[in-house]
């Protein structure tokens, strides 16, 4: 049964984590050649302001979701757990203005915004020819969806003095003939209560925490060419909480950071001339300080999470798994 357990919810996480480039988003990565009709320089800047949303977005759902309760798992109790987690992207990340893009060519821009990625599903802006009425190029709409989802597996083990260890891991697994993903991530959790004059008479729980997050997420375009992405996150959390026989509750706040580096591989004709994996560029997450807090019910072995974050992206994180001593 266990392993029945398990190798449903891998492949729930696998469908779940590839969303993202799954009809429409993968329709609308293929759109991006859209672009292709101006120099590579400009291509980028375009490329970068269109898919701006899934360097915070990505990064802000991979830093949730690694607490279950403030207090730390028992000595050698455990979890196996499935987590999926979506950032509201917020309307200013919705769309762009080419006007407020550095682009390196003589431009006429038509109109007044353009969507992102996760924007509305409707075309936006047109470049011209500076002068010429010579439409070069239309931006591309975007999905209509503005969430980033991505799931993870996740298990977790208490050590000794309080501290326990949680892992995130997905072997690269290809899907369908969208790409494939993999997934590596490694957590931290301390109690302070005994290191506090008088903590253990405390009727809370106090710990912090540190992790670790590795997504890539590899979608497969028209003929042999590829967007390859990596994401990483990082966060650090302060907690509080209460744990009961059936129900913990916890709550915090603490700081969070990630990249998206993002590579085109394959032969694309950019500006009229073909080119060899043409673009390659690294985003800086917006996310930094954040709240967070949720609840974890316990029926049996069975365990049922819940987790809000409140940053420059909201994000939810929802999961069921099974555990003892936890």
């Amino acid at each position: 049964m266990f392993s029945k357990i398990l190798k449903s919810s891998f492949s729930i996480a696998v469908l779940l984590g590839f969303l993202l480039i799954s009809n429409p988003a993968k329709a609308q990565l293929d759109q991006l050649d859209a672009f292709y009709s101006v120099a590579l320089e400009d291509v980028e800047i375009l490329t970068r302001a269109y898919l701006e949303p899934l360097a915070t977005g990505l990064s802000t759902s991979l830093n949730s979701g690694w607490v279950t309760k403030a207090e730390p798992t028992k000595t050698l109790g455990f979890s196996l757990q499935f987590r999926t987690a979506v950032a509201a992207v917020p309307s200013g990340a919705q769309s762009f203005d080419m006007n407020d893009l550095d682009l390196a060519g003589d431009f006429d821009i038509v109109g007044t915004s353009s969507s992102t990625i996760s924007g509305d599903d409707s075309p936006g802006q047109s470049l011209q020819i500076a002068g010429s009425g010579t439409n070069l190029l239309t931006a591309p709409a975007g999905t209509g969806f503005n969430y980033v989802p991505i799931a993870m597996i996740q298990g977790n083990v208490g050590l000794i003095k309080g501290t326990d260890l949680t892992l995130r891991y997905i072997p690269e697994t290809a899907v369908y003939d969208y790409g494939d993903i993999a997934v590596f991530g490694v957590g931290v959790k301390h109690g302070i209560n005994q290191w506090l004059p008088g903590g253990k008479l405390l009727p809370v729980d106090l710990s912090v925490m540190a992790a670790f997050t590795s997504v890539q997420l590899n979608a497969d375009l028209t003929g042999n060419q590829t967007i390859e992405t990596t994401t990483n996150g990082f966060v650090l959390n302060a907690l509080v909480g209460k744990s009961l026989p059936f129900l913990s509750a916890y709550a915090g706040f603490g700081y969070q950071t990630g990249t998206f580096e993002l590579e085109k591989r394959g032969e694309f004709n950019i500006g009229g001339a073909t080119i060899t994996d043409p673009i390659s560029y690294s985003e800086d997450s917006d996310a930094a300080a954040h709240l967070l807090g949720g609840l974890q019910f316990k029926i049996a072995v069975f365990r049922i999470y819940a987790e809000a974050t409140l940053a420059e992206y909201a994000t939810y994180n929802v999961g069921l798994g099974i555990g003892l001593r936890n």
